[in-house]
């Protein structure tokens, strides 16, 4: 008898151990329910704050990669505009998107496109695209700032105006006036990205003039 519950007591721990051990893997491969309840309410907040409109969350994942959640989103009224929302530790308000990409890439931008045109008629439109800056794969001369310099994360949007002309032949207060412009405008479209507005003759290096709009509307020389 006492052999058999030997036996029992053993199996039955060894089932625990079984199941403790499915359990935590389950949760590094795909993280817990209530880590996904908790992010999606998160996102969902993110977004209304960050773009003034209703957004639908389709799904939520976990990267065991990175250890992170992230999910799939559209705006109400455009379901074909899908785009990526992630944790991002590096961003102030604790997540990133690629909306302001997908949008840019969409009929929706058009009038976007025409006033930002408007104020920098002679942009290089080769250049003029909206890329996550972890895409961008640029590499700077040793006085171009990095984005780490700003305080950007990687996982945001920038777009850049390219103007092949040396900053010091431009007139200088006119085109601080029209970024100040685009700066008020993005805000009022409630557009929030990051926009670089770069001076240079020939190629982007450590002779360019580069100026930042940020997501919140400031302007940065650097």
């Amino acid at each position: 008898m006492r052999n058999i519950k030997a036996t029992k007591i053993i199996l039955l721990v060894f089932a625990g151990l079984i199941l403790t051990f499915s359990l935590y893997a389950y949760t590094v491969f795909y993280g817990t329910p209530w880590g996904k309840e908790k992010h999606e309410g998160n996102m969902q907040n993110y977004l209304t704050e960050k773009y003034q409109t209703e957004f639908v969350l389709t799904k939520i994942n976990y990267n065991f990669l990175s250890e992170t959640y992230q999910g799939y989103a559209y705006p109400k009224d455009h379901s074909n505009l899908l785009f990526i929302i992630e944790q991002d530790l590096d961003s102030p308000r604790g997540y990133s998107d690629n909306y302001p990409k997908v949008m840019w890439d969409s009929e929706l931008a058009s009038n976007l496109k025409v006033q930002i045109k408007e104020l920098f008629p002679d942009l290089d439109e080769d250049m003029f695209k909206a890329l996550q800056i972890k895409d961008k794969g640029e590499i700077f001369g040793s006085n171009i700032p990095t984005y780490e310099e700003i305080n950007v994360s990687i996982l945001s949007t920038s777009i850049p105006i390219d103007i092949k002309t040396n900053w010091s032949k431009m007139n200088q207060n006119n085109e601080l006036q029209k970024m100040k412009k685009l700066s008020q405008y993005l805000q009022e479209a409630t557009f929030p990205v990051v926009i670089e507005v770069r001076y240079y003759e020939n190629e982007l290096n450590e002779q360019a003039k580069v100026f930042f709009i940020t997501e919140e509307g400031d302007i940065i020389e650097k």
